[in-house]
């Protein structure tokens, strides 16, 4: 009973000390898991929907590419209104998708920076 205890204990004080990163990466995790879910049980599911998906999920590179792709087709079928939605929704995706490679090159040249510091006071 007593080693019980401590070990709720532990386990308690492990969340404590870290709930808050486990708790969104899990909310991240399970929000991803339901809409891949959702997509694949909407297969016939119209375009915006299937790149409004993708966006939740964060998979920006893949949601510009199925955006640029449907309104190519948009245009060659002559749909000007579905054209029109899809490049304005492609603009702001596109802005997303510069913003989080730019975020991915500041941490990069941040950890290159820290180990430069690292190297010059260690000599």
């Amino acid at each position: 009973m007593e080693f019980c205890l401590s070990m709720a204990k532990k386990s308690l004080k492990e969340i404590d000390d870290s709930a808050p990163d486990t708790l969104t990466s899990r909310k991240v995790k399970r929000k991803a898991a339901k809409a891949k879910e959702q997509r694949q049980q909407d297969g016939g599911d119209d375009t915006m929907s299937r790149v409004a998906l993708l966006c939740q999920e964060m998979c920006w590179r893949d949601a510009v590419l199925l955006c640029r792709k449907a309104h190519a087709q948009a245009m060659a079928d002559g749909k000007e209104d579905t054209a029109m939605s899809l490049s304005m929704a492609l603009q702001k995706i596109e802005r997303s998708l510069r913003r989080q490679m730019a975020a991915s090159y500041i941490a990069a040249a941040k950890d290159m920076l820290q180990k430069e510091y690292l190297l010059d006071v260690g000599q």
